[in-house]
């Protein structure tokens, strides 16, 4: 996860430019066949087959916007160590099972913003639940018959490369129930839960 999230950073940044003129550069890292609200599952290793809920650490409604989502004012907001512009959020549902770490912490924060983006392989996006400056708790989502599937994992850059490592991931399912809905999301600018992680950019 480390070596991706570093490839996606430098093209984030050299496509950077043609973010607020909704450019070609910004739609090709932000497919919109990816764009949509969904329920999704976050279980504690593998899920449960159909409407079983072993195993389902939390549940929740992910959105992911076309484009990048803006306040009452038209101005993009950013996340603390991320490339590019809020364009999504994650409404978490209270939790149930085992305390753990990231959406399996009782007390996580139940709505945020994310900043989602298509991985250098070109098949599947990723978006950070948490993030420091040397770790972080990825979802790597790919496109299924009903919505996105994928895994969320920890993962922890001990400064380089052959020290980077990613541990054991839990599988996450989120079905498609509509198209990307910005007004699901909290307000950006208002919200002070959501707020906690975000940063304006300098005049």
């Amino acid at each position: 996860m480390p070596r991706r999230w570093l490839a996606w950073c430098g093209l984030a940044f050299l496509l950077s430019g043609s973010v607020a003129a909704g450019g070609r550069p910004y739609a090709r890292l932000h497919p919109a066949v990816y764009a949509g609200t969904y329920a999704v599952r976050f279980c504690m290793g593998t899920c449960p087959t159909g409407a079983g809920t072993e195993g389902v650490g939390r549940m929740g409604t992910l959105v992911l916007l076309a484009a990048p989502l803006r306040d009452a004012r038209g101005r993009l907001g950013y996340k603390y160590l991320e490339r590019g512009p809020i364009n999504g959020c994650l409404l978490l549902g209270p939790w149930s099972g085992p305390a753990g770490y990231a959406q399996f912490d009782p007390d996580a924060r139940r709505r945020r913003f994310l900043v989602w983006a298509l991985e250098p392989d070109g098949r599947t996006v990723e978006f950070e639940f948490n993030r420091s400056p040397d770790a972080g708790n990825a979802m790597d989502l790919h496109l299924t018959p009903s919505g996105l599937g994928g895994t969320g994992g920890l993962w922890v850059d001990a400064g380089t490369p052959d020290t980077s490592r990613a541990l054991p991931g839990n599988e996450i399912q989120a079905r498609r129930i509509g198209e990307a809905q910005p007004a699901r999301c909290p307000r950006l600018g208002e919200d002070s839960e959501a707020m906690k992680d975000v940063r304006w950019p300098r005049p």
